[in-house]
């Protein structure tokens, strides 16, 4: 199977649900996952910037002649969780849960801090550490919010709400490559690994279009 073509089909995926999104806007405009439209569409032109840095040598900081454009991504992580965390707090109503995930940002943001000034260089090397809490601390959020559902009368409409379906895709994603995010930089390095990497292209097209399909089929909300 082309890894190439794969990584290709992430992009398109998230260019899809982007759009699709944006088309079915007026469903949560008042919304807090209005928010979520708008860092998928970060997301999606983070990684085209990224595919035509690749192609076109650029967007780069260069190292032993080599261009790096981590930097992007590292970037693209701190946003993404960061984003999420705020648009499950607003969401949430259960105060101890609304407490849990305001330490989780703060945690993270200050491992983040603390990585980039003495561990890692935020220029060249994926981060490791921030992302193994982030995706620890963001699953463990998700759990909050299917924790909640349950007990609320919402159960009955669940698969008609679209953070449901938010949830079920990054759910599904960030739980599938956490063997991935807890060594990165070292899976990266042994040769013949990348095949391994189409999992997380699956899993990555997966959560896509399980918010695709969520845009789509959920009803309209108003707070």
């Amino acid at each position: 199977m082309n890894i190439s073509l794969i990584s290709d089909i992430v992009i398109y995926s998230e260019l899809l649900s982007a759009v699709v999104g944006s088309i079915y806007y007026a469903k949560y405009k008042q919304t807090v996952l209005k928010y979520f439209l708008f860092l998928l569409w970060y997301i999606t032109i983070t990684e085209l910037i990224g595919w035509y840095g690749s192609v076109n040598d650029a967007f780069g900081f260069y190292k032993d002649g080599i261009p790096y454009r981590t930097w992007l991504y590292n970037l693209l992580r701190i946003i993404t969780f960061s984003s999420l965390f705020y648009i499950y707090l607003k969401y949430l109503n259960t105060k101890i849960f609304k407490k849990w995930i305001q330490v989780f940002a703060v945690v993270y943001v200050i491992i983040s801090i603390i990585n980039w000034i003495f561990w890692q260089n935020f220029l060249f090397e994926r981060s490791e550490s921030p992302r193994i809490i982030g995706t620890i601390f963001i699953i463990i959020t998700i759990l909050f919010f299917f924790i909640e559902l349950l007990r609320s009368d919402k159960i009955v409409v669940f698969h008609r709400m679209l953070l449901f379906w938010i949830s079920v895709g990054l759910l599904l994603f960030y739980s599938g490559t956490i063997p991935f995010v807890l060594k990165w930089n070292g899976f990266m390095l042994i040769p013949g690994v990348h095949k391994l990497f189409l999992i997380v292209y699956i899993l990555a097209i997966i959560m896509y279009l399980t918010f695709t399909f969520g845009f789509i089929w959920s009803k309209k909300e108003s707070h």
